[in-house]
């Protein structure tokens, strides 16, 4: 029985993004293969409503992956997308390398470690993105190397103008740039929900831009605490983000909606309204991000909490 299913039958959340977008299995097979042609097929047939970002995404989370990347299609000095790939590839390795906890907890040695292995990939990235400034998976991995690199708010923002004029209303470059207009990386609360608001009214409806609506909620309630989330006026505005995004009628599933239901459920439970909650998590099914979830044990705690709400 495949891992997928086994999970599902025993309920354990998964972060697995095959599980969550099955049609990436293909491309995760070609590269377990060392099959650079089908790769660049993948990449060549993907749909256009599909952001290759999480794509990119799926190949960086891939142990020891960046072997074959470094040789595969002549390597990145002779492919774009070879380039692409291991460059998102050592920006995933150079933030496990850092590590989850706060600048005052991190070691100098992980620093160290940290530092050198992004700027690896901003050489990278740079180097892909003066060939093909249509890039958007390049540009949004190089908005978290600014952010890692400490460029600051102006090289950030030009940053994402460059990826939102790769891709009209980029979700993840817009999710990425949500964290550093935080105020912990140089931006301000203000700057954080303006932007985030922004997002919102200009994306199509039914788009999962509105997500980043709930994503700046809830970085500012980290900061000031739950209490900020119970505001009615939060709420109000976290719910119509739903009404926008995966609760409109023209929403379709496409790469990232699992991201977008798991910001939503997250925000929703933190602002108290269990029932839209619940309603959030059965969509999801197993399935479980990163962020803004701590861990597997307290998405399943959230989930015995929030069963007794009935959704009409």
């Amino acid at each position: 029985m495949p891992l997928a299913q086994i999970s599902s039958f025993l309920g354990w959340p998964s972060y697995d993004l095959v599980d969550h977008y099955p049609d990436l299995a293909p491309l995760r097979r070609a590269l377990r293969a060392e099959d650079w042609p089908a790769v660049v097929a993948f990449f060549d047939h993907l749909p256009e409503h599909d952001d290759p970002t999480v794509a990119t995404a799926m190949v960086a989370e891939m142990r020891g992956v960046e072997r074959f990347l470094r040789v595969a299609g002549g390597g990145p000095a002779r492919s774009t997308l070879a380039g692409t790939l291991l460059g998102a590839r050592l920006v995933w390795m150079a933030w496990q390398a850092r590590g989850s906890a706060r600048a005052n907890y991190t070691s100098r040695r992980r620093f160290a470690s940290f530092h050198k292995i992004l700027g690896e990939a901003e050489r990278m990235l740079g180097e892909v993105t003066a060939e093909e400034p249509g890039n958007i998976a390049a540009w949004t991995a190089r908005l978290r190397t600014a952010r890692g690199l400490e460029m600051g708010q102006a090289e950030a923002n030009r940053r994402y103008e460059r990826a939102a004029k790769a891709r009209s209303h980029p979700f993840y470059a817009q999710l990425t740039h949500v964290q550093q207009l935080c105020p912990k990386w140089g931006g301000s609360f203000e700057q954080l929900l303006s932007f985030a608001r922004r997002c919102a009214d200009t994306a199509p409806p039914g788009s999962l831009n509105a997500t980043a609506v709930a994503e700046a909620h809830l970085e500012v309630a980290f900061e000031l605490g739950v209490g900020y989330m119970r505001q009615p006026a939060v709420l109000d505005e976290i719910r119509d983000a739903v009404a926008r995004s995966v609760g409109h009628p023209e929403f379709r599933p496409v790469h990232g909606w699992a991201q977008a239901e798991c910001s939503f459920s997250y925000a929703l439970w933190r602002a108290g309204d269990l029932p839209a909650a619940a309603a959030r998590l059965a969509v999801l099914g197993n399935r479980i991000t990163g962020y803004p979830w701590d861990s597997p044990h307290q998405l399943k705690s959230i989930r015995r909490k929030v069963r007794w709400a009935r959704v009409s």
